[in-house]
């Protein structure tokens, strides 16, 4: 439970930061464009919300993410070079980190992905989709994910 309310405290934190980042648009250019796999995912659908320097602090990008996952969609093992939260909109995600047990996250819930964490996600569901948010704050012109495995 402690875990969750630290992630809901840091969500709140990112959320501050993100909405921030908004309001100083006008005076920020968007950041650029983030090295991409080479490989989409099937299933999986990213939607970034925003995308930008960070005031007074100009090497940081801020990132908000609308991410759809069709039905059984799951994403191989990866790292976050920087921390990452999850927030769930809908359906029901498993995140299994390396040598622990998974994780079941509902609408409402949220995580934290602390930097160099190899894990994976997936949509629980093999009916409905998972609709969830994911906030990052990395380096300019760093990768957000690493993957581990083909």
């Amino acid at each position: 439970m402690g875990a969750k309310i630290s992630a809901m405290r840091l969500l709140t934190v990112a959320g501050f930061v993100f909405l921030g980042t908004v309001r100083a648009s006008e005076q920020n250019a968007p950041a650029p464009e983030l090295p991409r796999p080479a490989v989409d995912v099937p299933g999986i659908t990213p939607e970034v919300l925003s995308r930008t320097m960070v005031p007074g602090a100009p090497w940081k990008v801020a990132i908000a993410t609308r991410v759809t996952y069709e039905p059984g969609a799951r994403i191989r093992k990866h790292y976050h070079t920087s921390q990452a939260v999850f927030y769930i909109l809908e359906g029901t995600m498993i995140v299994q980190d390396d040598g622990k047990n998974p994780v079941t996250l509902k609408a409402g819930d949220s995580l934290l992905i602390k930097p160099g964490t190899v894990h994976a996600h997936w949509n629980a569901s093999t009916t409905a989709k998972l609709v969830f948010t994911e906030f990052i704050l990395v380096d300019e012109g760093q990768r957000s994910a690493v993957f581990v495995e083909p």
